[in-house]
């Protein structure tokens, strides 16, 4: 391995050994054995870009969510080129795994290939996948079965099914702990509603990418029913097989994506489930505010008339004559005065808060409002 690129070579065993050759010593028109070459998108924007027509470029240069082309060198006529018969094709995915609703990593491995019909050649760049070389080697094919080249793009979906499956439970299992923790809202972290909107966020990423893989493989069985009519030598059964294995991939796809747009639907429940908990033990201290603050209303109802009525007359129901101070026998108007203004200042708010009022009877008319005629 040498900047981050790693060469096979196919031998006659049907098995792939690594080189220590370079890139650099790469000829495409005098390919005498196919190659598999594992890479990451900076090695090859650093170096080895030649290799790879420009609408390829944002692959490996680009934040993209998904990614496909193919095309053949024919002439005027639709035609191959038998001098330079060759066919170059790529496939690029996007997936997001998230640890934690603040931790994620995203990800976008591509798959491109360049093809000798002729020969059977191919040289295969397989770009940031999240397995290591050691593990995507006996998932990819072998050259015995490289005669229709959408074979690699249908292997190389399949080792992509596993990772996308591992990314929808990641965020399965973190929706799942916020469901748990909601049971006992009273002990909700001061974060519980900010990591929610985090964890929508990516279930929101996590469905656009499923669709936008759905629609790659949906595309590459497209295009491999044109390519029926260019490459002959295929026969008819490798191409139907192929179809078939692509579109299983897209049905798996398809069962991620409803599993996903499924667990949207329920972190938006929970969101709600968790502002109608939280709501409700705002409105139970809300209610405990309300009865304590009427407890002090009606007690300061209570002694407000007396404190009124001493502040009114409490200098004329006291002697201070010869230098003391003498309750005068006047003193019972204070409280002639006091306890009716009380019991009607209560009285009022009592009738004020707790008599029902008479609403009209809708349709119902006063009588006395119709002049009566003679």
């Amino acid at each position: 391995m040498s900047d981050g690129i790693t060469i096979y070579q196919e031998e006659g065993t049907g098995q792939w050994l690594e080189q220590r050759a370079s890139l650099l010593d790469l000829n495409i028109e005098r390919l005498e054995k196919s190659l598999i070459i594992f890479a990451k998108p900076e090695s090859l924007r650093l170096q080895y870009s030649h290799f790879f027509p420009e609408a390829f470029a944002p692959v490996i240069c680009t934040d993209i969510n998904g990614s496909f082309f193919c095309d053949d060198v024919l002439d005027d006529n639709d035609n191959l080129i038998k001098h330079a018969n060759w066919a170059v094709s790529w496939s690029c995915f996007k997936i997001k795994f998230v640890d934690n609703p603040r931790i994620y990593n995203w990800v976008q491995p591509a798959i491109f290939m360049i093809w000798f019909p002729d020969t059977l050649k191919h040289v295969i760049f397989i770009i940031d996948h999240p397995l290591s070389p050691g593990e995507l080697l006996p998932l990819l094919p072998t050259q015995r079965a490289t005669r229709n080249p959408y074979t690699w793009h249908a292997a190389f979906a399949g080792t992509m099914m596993g990772q996308y499956d591992k990314s929808f439970w990641g965020l399965r299992n973190i929706v799942r702990d916020t469901e748990k923790a909601r049971d006992n809202p009273n002990d909700l972290d001061p974060g519980f509603f900010p990591n929610l909107h985090d964890i929508a966020r990516h279930v929101f990423h996590s469905n656009e990418t499923l669709e936008i893989a759905e629609h790659t493989l949906q595309s590459l069985v497209k295009e491999q029913c044109r390519c029926r009519e260019l490459y002959s030598s295929v026969s008819k059964g490798d191409w139907l097989h192929n179809e078939r294995l692509l579109l299983f991939r897209a049905k798996q796809l398809h069962s991620l994506k409803t599993r996903s747009r499924s667990l949207a639907e329920r972190l938006h429940n929970e969101i709600n489930l968790g502002f109608n908990l939280v709501s409700q033990r705002f409105g139970s201290d809300a209610k405990s505010d309300n009865a304590m603050m009427k407890t002090v209303a009606i007690v300061s109802m209570v002694y407000l008339p007396g404190t009124f009525v001493s502040g009114l007359f409490g200098t004329n129901f006291f002697d201070y004559s010869d230098g003391k101070e003498v309750m005068t026998d006047s003193f019972w108007i204070y409280w002639a005065i006091t306890i009716p203004l009380t019991l009607l200042t209560m009285l009022i708010w009592a009738c004020w808060h707790y008599y029902p009022k008479k609403k009209p009877t809708p349709g119902k008319k006063r009588m006395d409002t119709f002049p009566v005629k003679p």
